[in-house]
């Protein structure tokens, strides 16, 4: 929860917001969707459980980042 009272105390309109998570047992399940419910104003690209480095500059490369 202290992500959602972060996001809701900003105002990310017109933002682009990449969301990720680093757990082990877990994945990032809905949170994506909820960000986009708690941010509707922002864009709320694609997120990604990473755990593995090396996933992370395939993963910003398929973002266009």
């Amino acid at each position: 929860m202290p992500v959602f009272t972060f996001l809701e105390s900003y105002d990310f309109s017109g933002k682009t917001l990449i969301p990720f998570c680093t757990s082990g047992s877990t994945g990032i399940g809905a949170s994506v969707s909820d960000i986009r419910e708690v941010c509707p104003n922002a864009e709320v690209l694609s997120g990604l459980r990473a755990n593995d480095t090396s996933a992370i500059a395939p993963w910003l490369v398929q973002l266009g980042r």
